[in-house]
């Protein structure tokens, strides 16, 4: 009987520490399984990887993803950006153009270069220091999948090096967002 008991107790202490969330999916592998799905709806989203780590900014707030399109001075103007964290934990990407050389084009690609009139260029800050922007001989591309009367949707991708020279790598970069003209 003392035997029957104790194997009772032992097969119940077993069971009872045996857990149901042994499925072997121990949450996202990829870190682009955590940045937003790459939409083209206006669902005000944009994120990439860091180095390979995943950067989103909010939805919502002074940090939200934004952009613009507009006529300024004679030319059209680009922007798309997002800011993570505050103060010297902030982050910021710019991607855009100033002077757009020709009309927008859903489904075209553009070489992101250094921010000069007519370039499309790219830019990464962290705590407020420019970290960089990528050069003539690494362009990063941003490529436009969708672009409407109010909608900017896309992806985009760049190096630069920070002011040590070490290189930072944005990468799987997205965006689908509602843009001012």
């Amino acid at each position: 009987m003392k035997r029957t008991f104790f194997f009772l107790l032992l097969a119940s202490l077993f069971l009872v520490n045996c857990n149901n969330d042994d499925n072997g999916d121990d949450g996202p592998t990829d870190p682009l399984d955590e940045l937003p799905a790459a939409t083209q709806t206006g669902a005000q989203t944009m994120g990439c990887l860091i180095n390979g780590e995943p950067w989103v900014p909010p939805s919502i707030g002074a940090n939200r993803p934004n952009a613009f399109y507009q006529f300024v001075d004679g030319a059209y103007t680009l922007s798309i950006s997002g800011v993570t964290g505050g103060g010297s934990e902030s982050q910021q990407i710019i991607v855009g153009c100033v002077d757009v050389p020709e009309i927008i084009i859903e489904g075209s690609s553009y070489n992101l270069l250094d921010f000069a009139s007519g370039n499309y260029f790219a830019e990464y800050t962290a705590s407020a220091v420019i970290e960089g922007s990528p050069s003539d001989d690494n362009p990063g591309v941003l490529t436009i999948t969708r672009f409407d009367d109010s909608i900017i949707s896309g992806t985009f991708e760049f190096t630069v090096l920070d002011n040590d020279g070490n290189e930072i790598n944005i990468t799987g970069g997205r965006f689908d967002l509602n843009y001012t003209n």
